[in-house]
C-alpha cells in the first residue's frame, strides 16, 4: 500500500511538472497514475461543487453541450467543476501525448479524447494507452 501511495503521489506531481512538455515519453505507470489522480480530484471537486456551490450552467445548453460526456451524467454544474475542467485539460493532454510517444504513435492521436465524438474516440484510444511501451 505504501508503494502504491508513493507512486500515486510521485506520478501525479510528475504530470504537473510536465504540464507543457509535449515531447518525450510517459510510461504506463505515469499515465495511469496521473489519470487516477484526475478522476479522484474530479470526484472531490464534484462533491464539493454539489454541496457548496450553486449551479451556474447547464452543460447541455452550451453550443456543443450534447458532445460533452459530463453533460449526460450531471448536466448542471457549479463554479468548481467549471474551473477544474480547463485547468486539468493541458496536463491531461500532455501526459496523453507523451504516453502515445512512448508507444511510437503520434501525439495527434490524443485528439481522439474529443474527436470525432468524445466517447467514440475513447474506444480506439484506450486500448492503445494500455499497450506496453515500445522499446527504442
Amino acid at each position: 500500500m505504501v508503494s502504491f501511495l508513493k507512486n500515486f503521489s510521485l506520478f501525479s506531481i510528475a504530470g504537473f511538472r510536465n504540464t507543457f512538455n509535449f515531447s518525450g515519453k510517459a510510461g504506463k505507470q505515469e499515465f495511469w497514475f496521473f489519470l487516477l489522480f484526475f478522476f479522484v480530484a474530479y470526484t472531490i471537486v464534484w462533491v464539493l461543487d454539489e454541496l457548496f456551490f450553486a449551479k451556474v450552467v447547464n452543460l447541455q445548453d452550451l453550443p456543443i453541450g450534447e458532445f460533452l460526456p459530463g453533460g449526460y451524467i450531471d448536466p448542471e454544474v457549479g463554479v468548481a467543476v467549471l474551473l477544474f475542467r480547463p485547468i486539468m485539460t493541458i496536463p491531461t493532454l500532455s501526459v496523453t501525448v507523451r504516453r502515445l510517444h512512448d508507444m511510437g504513435k503520434s501525439g495527434w492521436w490524443s485528439s481522439l479524447w474529443i474527436l470525432p465524438l468524445p466517447i467514440l474516440g475513447w474506444f480506439w484510444l484506450i486500448p492503445w494507452l494500455l499497450q506496453p511501451s515500445q522499446s527504442d
